[in-house]
């Protein structure tokens, strides 16, 4: 007996010194391997290969070698021998077709493949592995066929869809591509915004947009009960800032869903707030006619009157008629609206600013105003809304005194409300146009550790302006016509402004006021609809001051004006390229490249 255990326990020994062995040796050649040093790596790997037991983990490495090396005809032996042994692993059955596929002999390469369907077609799942192993071995197109089989054979026709997708896109097969996305989008309704991700990086391409929408419009009159493909629609048109395209399908789905306007709705406030206005103004007409709802139409009734409003201001040429349109349209809305309305106050306040800043009768809008604020039971937070218009209204006609006032009230009844902070820019403004620079800077330094970030921000570069433009100047001459002039701005006053603006740039040369004079003065100039003049100042600022803040700034505004109104797509073309190539970190990369690629698509 014990002669037996002895000889049970040396047996052992032998077995575990050479699994010991083998272990070393295979990481021997995997070291070698992984430092490019093949030919060594080669020869531990072919002795290796020889034991059952070492072939799950040196056969990747072998395999590749060996094709590598061109030396076919070894690596089919090696993979035949492998499959002999393992059978049932399909991993080197793919390798088998795959070294197969190396090799001339196509007819053993179909031969293979039509074993291992033969062997998984009723398996969905392996043959779903089996594509993923051809994925592995870029074999796209048979990665493609087993996934077919694994779709058949599970009898849905959605299943798998990113995997095809994946593949699809390698193959270039994109409208297969496209439709796949859709097919994983329509299976649950979470996985929309997922797509959605996906198809944003995937349309910047023009050709991506024109698929996709075919898809969409496939899969919607296949599937008309299904909403999916309409708000997809919706979502590509938008993004396409193809609004009325969007308005179709919203409409469609309001229809569908008896939504009685929302999704129109939606794609109003879109066009509405990237400010196409004449889009926005038919898509809220549409909701104020069509829908059912008084309190829809009377919200779309408001925001068409808010954008004809916008529109008309915008306009190069203001006209003045129009402008009384609306303001009288204001007043009916007031008078017609649901009492518990409170765009109806909202419309008042929005009549009284266009008198003041447009119609010049800012008595007019003072009285309404002060109208507003007499009404009993207001919400305290429209009352100090009026009271900031009234205090606006005030600093417009230059009642200073009664301005400051109204902001340092509206400021002490909301001291931890935005509303409290931005009077308090406000009255920080007013000191500053004022050329009160020390109690402006004094205001500005506390508005600067504000919660309110944008309020923070405004306050903070305001302070360091007056900072800039104070040191090494105690005259502060050239900041006091600066800040007169943006007073003048303010005002509406353009025309004056832009003459002493103009007049500004040509006496203080060398001041660190000059370049913002200048981008002040680009900027009227383009509000004016004086493009060419606005070219030529930019060239100034562009030459003098590249390598200032408001270089990037200055480049994109030239090739957008070029584009967007002087009909010289090829020049922006160039002007945007030269951007992206200057000023890669700008804040206005991502935009610059989308238009970059579409004026590209356009011109070729």
């Amino acid at each position: 007996m014990e002669k037996q255990l002895i000889g049970y326990l040396i047996i052992l020994f032998v077995i575990t010194a050479s699994f010991s062995q083998d272990i070393n040796q295979i990481k021997l050649a995997n070291e070698y391997y992984l430092s490019k040093d093949f030919d060594k790596a080669a020869d531990i790997y072919k002795k290796l290969s020889k034991q059952k037991k070492n072939l799950e983990q040196i056969h990747t490495n072998y395999l590749d070698l060996m094709v590598n090396n061109g030396v076919y005809d070894k690596a089919f032996n090696y993979i035949k021998r492998v499959v002999k042994i393992y059978p049932n692993v399909s991993r080197y059955w793919v390798d088998y077709i795959y070294v197969a596929s190396l090799l001339t002999n196509q007819k053993e390469y179909n031969r293979l493949k039509q074993v291992l369907v033969d062997r998984y077609i009723r398996n969905a799942n392996a043959l779903k592995k089996i594509s993923e192993e051809f994925v592995f071995r870029k074999m796209h197109d048979d990665a493609l066929m087993f996934l077919n089989y694994a779709r058949m054979q599970s009898r849905n026709p959605y299943l798998y869809a990113l995997d095809f997708a994946k593949v699809h896109s390698t193959l270039g097969n994109l409208s297969e591509m496209m439709a796949e996305y859709l097919n994983f989008a329509s299976q649950q309704p979470r996985n929309i915004q997922y797509i959605k991700g996906i198809l944003q990086e995937l349309i910047l391409q023009g050709r991506n947009q024109d698929i996709l929408e075919d898809q969409l419009i496939i899969k919607s009159q296949k599937n008309p009960d299904q909403l999916l493909f309409n708000d997809l629609l919706m979502w590509l048109y938008i993004q396409k800032t193809d609004y009325y395209g969007a308005f179709i399908q919203a409409k469609a789905i309001d229809k569908k869903s008896n939504k009685k306007g929302i999704s129109v709705m939606q794609v109003a406030n879109v066009a509405y707030e990237n400010q196409s206005y004449v889009d926005a103004i038919k898509f809220y007409d549409f909701v104020t006619i069509e829908s059912d709802d008084i309190r829809m139409q009377e919200k779309a009734k408001y925001l068409s009157l808010l954008s004809q409003e916008k529109k008309a201001i915008n306009d190069i040429l203001v006209n003045k008629n129009t402008l009384n349109e609306i303001s009288s349209a204001y007043q009916t809305f007031y008078k017609n609206a649901s009492k518990s309305n409170n765009d109806r106050f909202d419309a008042l306040r929005n009549k009284a600013r266009l008198l003041a800043y447009h119609l010049s009768l800012p008595d007019s809008a003072i009285r309404i105003l002060e109208y507003l604020k007499n009404i009993s039971g207001i919400n305290r937070k429209l009352l100090s809304q009026i009271k900031m218009d009234l205090a606006n209204i005030n600093m417009i006609v230059g009642n200073h005194w009664e301005a400051s006032l109204l902001y340092s009230q509206i400021e002490k009844e909301n001291s931890y409300n935005s509303i409290g902070y931005e009077a308090k820019l406000e009255n920080a403004r007013l000191h500053y146009f004022m050329n009160n620079f020390e109690l402006a800077k004094a205001h500005l330094d506390i508005l600067k550790r504000s919660t309110t970030k944008l309020i923070a921000n405004d306050a903070l570069e305001l302070s360091l302006f007056i900072e800039t433009n104070t040191i090494g100047d105690s005259s502060e001459l050239a900041l006091k016509e600066y800040a007169s002039i943006s007073l003048l701005i303010y005002q509406n006053k353009f025309v004056e402004a832009q003459n002493r603006l103009k007049l500004l740039v040509d006496t203080w040369l060398g001041h660190p006021i000059r370049d913002d004079s200048f981008w002040l003065l680009i900027k009227l100039q383009k509000k004016l609809g004086k493009y060419e003049e606005a070219i030529n100042s930019l060239n100034v600022l562009i030459n003098e001051y590249s390598d200032g803040v408001l270089g990037d700034d200055a480049l994109f505004m030239k090739a957008a004006i070029l584009e967007e109104h002087l009909n010289n797509p090829s020049k922006a073309l160039q002007i945007y390229k030269q951007f992206l190539s200057d000023f890669p970190g700008s804040a206005y990369v991502v935009e610059a490249r989308k238009r970059y690629r579409s004026l590209r698509i356009d011109l070729n």
